[in-house]
């Protein structure tokens, strides 16, 4: 039962964010080119890209190093001589060798040609192995590595091992660090107005994937919640409950659709609580040897992070050589997929660590959309993998 100082708060933050929402459409702010284009959720494609075009001192913006001297600033690095500095994307660092903890590509890569700067940016992708630990060891002695997520969260084990947090690594993150430095370039490019108003862009849309209010609207609702702690409390205490509950009918929906168009040979089973870490939909089918199954999966729980789906088939139950020689050949997973040791083939799907995501549950139509989206993803794995994976039993 919602009391009344509980639905006098959910009608005044309705009011608020009706209030700065009509704000954003009058400045414009609702049109982002970034979201328009689709393009939020490629760290590579969009983030990297525009973060190292920023920090390239050749870079299109013409301010020389001016923005990479910002960032060294913001981070508090101190070892690049700017005057030297250049900026490479994906730098290849070596042949990956895992079992020596040395090589692979660098997201954005910064040097003087003497000391480096490694930066791994992860908004939604999963850490590969051993992943930290191989660019710690690359130049050793002249060389920082950044780990770059949305919140500043640690890197894995799987990625870092034993490596200590502030002093073989760094955590950065893109809701303060990258924001504070963006704000920094905003300011220098005054003058500049295309290059302003991409950059303003830009950080609206970090503060979309980063949940952040306008300076205005948190005011207000910090203001509010303060007058109305005890309801707010009230109201805070169900909320996880609600998205544990709406993403479990949409599991649901999902297995159950699966398994009207899936032939006797497939079977589809949903976990039963989604609370727990690496739960989700898994998919099997009689022709294919043990332990080989098709899955999504939350990063680690789905209702609050991202999730991924493909084939999971652990090193150590599965050999894998014969999996992926059968599966490599066949077009649909030579692009935008990656492989560990436990997943030879996944990629990333949902992404309901974002709060715009996440409410998509609660909208009819938009779920719709989602049930069927995932749906087809699922239904075009299962079909492209079928005979390939039963050869192998």
């Amino acid at each position: 039962m919602i009391y009344t100082n509980e639905k006098k708060l959910i009608k005044d933050a309705k009011r608020i964010i009706s209030h700065h929402n009509e704000v954003s459409r009058l400045k414009g702010e609702n049109f982002n080119v970034f979201s328009i284009l689709n393009m939020e959720h490629k760290e590579n494609g969009t983030h990297s890209a525009f973060l190292g075009e920023l920090l390239n001192p050749k870079g299109s913006h013409s301010k020389g190093n001016l923005y990479l001297q910002l960032f060294l600033q913001t981070v508090g690095n101190e070892t690049i001589i700017l005057d030297k500095a250049s900026v490479v994307l994906e730098k290849f660092i070596g042949k990956r060798d895992d079992a020596n903890l040395l090589g692979g590509r660098v997201d954005i890569y910064i040097t003087d040609q003497v000391n480096s700067i490694c930066i791994e940016n992860k908004i939604y992708a999963s850490d590969q192995n051993v992943q930290i630990q191989r660019y710690c060891n690359h130049n050793k002695d002249n060389n920082t590595v950044y780990y770059l997520s949305l919140d500043g969260s640690d890197a894995s084990t799987e990625s870092k091992g034993e490596l200590s947090l502030d002093k073989d690594y760094y955590c950065i993150s893109y809701k303060t660090d990258i924001m504070d430095w963006l704000e920094a370039c905003l300011k220098e490019s005054a003058e500049d107005p295309i290059l302003r108003e991409s950059i303003r862009q830009y950080i609206i849309l970090l503060k979309k994937l980063t949940n952040q209010l306008s300076d205005v609207m948190e005011k207000e609702m910090h203001k509010l919640v303060k007058e109305n702690y005890n309801a707010a409390q009230t109201i805070s205490n169900t909320v996880s409950d609600v998205e544990l509950e709406a993403t479990k009918q949409f599991v649901d929906e999902i297995t159950g659709r699966l398994k009207k168009e899936l032939n006797d040979n497939w079977s589809v089973n949903a976990d039963d609580d989604l609370n727990k870490p690496w739960t989700g939909i898994t998919i099997t089918n009689a022709k294919w040897p043990e332990n080989i199954s098709i899955k999504l999966e939350g990063q680690s729980k789905m209702p609050w992070q991202k999730s991924i789906y493909g084939i999971i088939a652990s090193e150590d139950k599965v050999e894998r050589v014969p999996l992926t020689t059968a599966l490599e050949k066949l077009k649909y997973f030579q692009s935008n997929f990656r492989g560990n040791n436990l997943w030879p083939y996944n990629r990333d799907i949902l992404y309901f660590n974002d709060m715009n995501e996440r409410s998509k549950l609660f909208n009819a139509s938009q779920r719709e959309v989602l049930i069927e989206f995932v749906k087809k993803k699922l239904l075009g794995i299962c079909e492209v993998s079928e005979d390939s994976l039963a050869s192998l039993k």
